[in-house]
């Protein structure tokens, strides 16, 4: 967290001039989505398991390029805490699951509907009180920030926005898990906690995020110990040196490369690209597993 944080913004056009947009289009944009979001977004529903499908609000240029400006020139000037690693520049799932490495125990929690649970009156409260904001900043850009009442998925502020808000959590667990001789880190929803012990803290995890309205996914709850894969951000922890990727996953991808043979020609770009991308991703913690994955590939593609 910046030690040297800003001065809060008071007025309207200290906003303004802070993100480089007229206050009163700013204020138009704003008008706009209350209206009608359709004017400033674009809703989509994304499926991201079997069962499972994400509603997306993507914004269009101009509200991703006012929302980019809030990022920059607003929130991340304030500093995020030490634990969060996610939507934060510099910081990635490796930093992420680099806390955990060669941990006894390992528990990850997951907060439920997280973007969706953060509410427009208590990120009004957070930007008014907790940041020192004017009254009619805060509710400005508020309005720039949230969707039908709450932060939305897809939205270039939401990652941010959502750090602050999590901010009291994360010192709080960083405080108690320094006295347990533990650590901590957020990944956006995701929640871990590593050490001897780390189950001590589940419930106060759970008080925590229940004072900022926030409560975690039961069926989502996982310990797990040494003798077990251990994998943090999809990345395995249990060796004390080095991050790795696990089997299952360089196994799926070896079953991708091997059903390109069942697809057509007019398939196999868009599923190449996706391939190589993950090969890629592993060759950056296990090169051999990699160089192995794309002579598979070659063969694969150059032998039909």
């Amino acid at each position: 967290m910046n030690d040297q944080l800003p001065a809060p913004i008071l007025s309207m056009q200290c906003l303004a001039w802070r993100i480089g947009v007229p206050v009163e289009r700013l204020k138009e944009i704003a008008d706009d989505i209350q209206r009608d979001r359709r004017s400033h977004y674009r809703h989509f529903p994304l499926k991201t398991g079997k069962d499972k499908v994400r509603h997306i609000d993507h914004p269009a240029p101009e509200l991703l390029d006012v929302q980019r400006r809030i990022v920059r020139f607003v929130l991340a000037p304030l500093g995020f805490d030490d634990a969060a690693h996610g939507g934060v520049r510099g910081r990635s799932p490796a930093s992420n699951a680099a806390v955990h490495r060669g941990k006894r125990c390992i528990v990850k929690l997951d907060v439920k509907n997280f973007f969706p649970s953060v509410k427009h009156k208590r990120v009004y409260r957070m930007f008014r009180q907790e940041h020192g904001f004017g009254k009619d900043v805060a509710r400005l850009l508020t309005r720039l920030v949230t969707l039908r009442g709450a932060l939305p998925q897809g939205a270039a502020t939401s990652p941010a926005v959502a750090n602050h808000f999590a901010a009291p959590v994360d010192k709080y667990l960083r405080l108690s898990v320094e006295n347990h001789g533990l650590a901590y880190s957020r990944f956006v929803d995701d929640l871990t906690i590593s050490g001897d012990r780390p189950k001590l803290l589940i419930d106060q995890t759970i008080r925590l995020l229940k004072g900022r309205g926030l409560n975690l996914a039961p069926d989502k709850l996982k310990v797990c110990d040494r003798g077990k894969p251990q994998e943090v951000t999809g990345l395995l922890v249990n060796d004390a040196e080095r991050l790795t990727i696990s089997r299952s996953y360089r196994d799926a991808v070896r079953s991708s490369i091997h059903k390109l043979r069942k697809l057509g020609r007019d398939e196999w770009p868009k599923q190449i690209a996706s391939i190589e991308g993950k090969i890629a991703h592993i060759a950056r913690y296990n090169l051999g597993p990699a160089v192995r994955l794309r002579r598979y590939l070659s063969a694969v593609t150059d032998g039909d």
